[in-house]
């Protein structure tokens, strides 16, 4: 062979060379990021060519699922049984809106492409079976869920139910909700015209306002501040603090904390004072612990902190930093009492309570029990990750502030939420807001009964002036928070 051809196969050669390195590098090493753009059609089209997985409750309800459309580019579609009840959990699987919460979370098992399906999606295309997608079971209780629907019927607010010593979600609804089966529809004018509802809608219905959105908790802070009294050693139960029965004068301000109506406390130890929810003392209190007990406490509680998932993405609850408080002693003292910048979710309310039913330990909250693939085979169990998320307090501490909510429900502000036949914990709050706004009603609670435990959190939102004065924790939050307790203990 001469030269000259010996150069032109060369050339041919690196030019075959060149193709090959290309094609593979587009369809090995970038083909992920290729498919992952919005714009590919062809994700949308798979995504409603065969049926996604079901999402089901603990007790085996179903509450999303993938029908046959009749269409021809879109086969299946998406629908939601039970409408409103779980929309906030679930979210949505839209052709034009994406998916949200579970439906965005847990995406690829729904859909069948998660790499814990890869071998039972080879083993269905060995043996020509159609493909489908994982199943997810929550923890979720029916008929816990259905009381708290139930109990929040006409009202805005939130409600979470947990098992304190496993740290399973049993309910978890946020009111008012919305049905997603019209934005998931895949008529495009139908899903269209759901969505520009939802975007219209200022009291957000689809934003789940139990774990992403703050709240001034107000005295169902106490419970925090009461648990860094006595485990820090420098407070006992029942032995007087110190505190001004009638107001806490906070020292260089010129302001005094009054007790709710301007009352006296009639007692200045911290049981009494909890049962009575008297601002003065565990004002006086948070003040003297100082801003980094405070903070250390509020921290162990689950305060600050950003990482917590349940998978579904959960808001940061809040206490100011040591730093951020300095020597403002007034500060400290409306935050040690749950309001100023203190903030939190409902589920970080109910957290604090399942802290005080279970020890000190606050177990990390979940929400999915198992995820199931097509062939039945169990690729996830819920159980199996359970784990203590902080221990907020000793257990000599629990034990005490235990005694103390029992007493609250005995005797103090939670007497008419008293459960027959259950042993029952129990806090009162209502969180001051802007001026012009109505307070926020909050109840906090555990119950143990039949073998069983379950902690609850309920915070009622109100709009009407009118009734601004009459609004309280137990009268607006206690009886919803009964009807779950009692739906999650089986007492009727």
């Amino acid at each position: 062979m001469n030269q000259p051809i010996r150069r032109v196969a060369l050339f041919c050669f690196l030019l075959i060379a060149s193709l090959l390195v290309s094609s593979n590098y587009l369809q090995v090493v970038n083909a992920d990021s290729y498919k992952a753009r919005n714009g590919n059609q062809r994700n949308i089209l798979d995504a409603f060519a065969y049926p996604r997985g079901q999402i089901l409750t603990a007790d085996g309800t179903v509450i999303a699922e993938s029908v046959p459309s009749g269409g021809i580019s879109y086969k299946y579609q998406r629908t939601y049984p039970l409408k409103s009840d779980y929309a906030n959990i679930t979210g949505w699987k839209s052709i034009g809106y994406g998916a949200t919460d579970i439906e965005s979370s847990l995406d690829k098992f729904l859909q069948g492409t998660d790499s814990s399906e890869s071998v039972a999606n080879f083993m269905d295309t060995l043996t020509g079976k159609s493909k489908k997608g994982g199943d997810v079971q929550l923890t979720l209780q029916n008929s816990v869920q259905q009381a708290a629907i139930a109990g929040l019927k006409g009202k805005q607010g939130s409600v979470v139910a947990l098992d304190p010593t496993t740290g399973a979600i049993l309910a978890m609804y946020s009111s008012p909700s919305f049905d997603p089966n019209g934005i998931a529809s895949n008529d495009g004018d139908t899903s269209s015209a759901a969505g520009k509802v939802l975007e219209n809608d200022k009291t957000k219905p689809n934003l789940n306002h139990a774990i992403q959105e703050n709240y001034p908790p107000g005295s169902v802070f106490k419970l925090v501040t009461a648990a860094a009294a006595l485990d820090s050693g420098k407070y006992q139960e029942t032995t007087p603090t110190g505190a001004d029965a009638n107001g806490f004068s906070v020292p260089g301000s010129g302001y005094t904390l009054t007790n709710e109506n301007q009352e006296s406390c009639p007692g200045t130890d911290l049981k009494t004072a909890l049962a009575q929810s008297c601002n003065s003392v565990y004002g006086y209190v948070g003040a003297q612990l100082g801003p980094q007990i405070m903070s250390t406490y509020a921290s162990k509680f689950g305060f600050n902190d950003p990482s917590l998932k349940i998978p579904l993405s959960v808001a940061q609850s809040s206490f100011p930093s040591p730093t951020a408080i300095g020597n403002n002693q007034l500060a400290l003292a409306q935050d040690s009492i749950g309001q100023g910048d203190t903030q939190v979710t409902p589920l970080q309310a109910a957290m604090i309570a399942a802290s005080v039913a279970n020890g000190g330990a606050i177990m990390q909250p979940y929400l999915v029990d198992k995820e199931t693939a097509p062939n039945g085979h169990v690729t996830y169990k819920g159980s199996d990750h359970q784990h203590v998320l902080s221990q907020a307090m000793s257990p000599a501490t629990a034990g005490t502030l235990d005694d103390m909510m029992q007493n609250v429900v005995a005797n103090g502000t939670a007497k008419t939420a008293a459960v027959s036949g259950v042993q029952m914990g129990a806090k009162t709050g209502t969180a001051q807001r802007a001026a012009g706004q109505n307070p926020l009603a909050w109840f906090v609670c555990y119950g143990t009964a039949n073998g069983k435990k379950v902690a609850v959190a309920v915070m009622v939102e109100t709009n009407n002036p009118s009734i601004r004065g009459d609004i309280s924790g137990v009268g607006f939050a206690g009886p919803t928070a009964d009807a779950v307790l009692k739906a999650a203990l089986g007492v009727s």
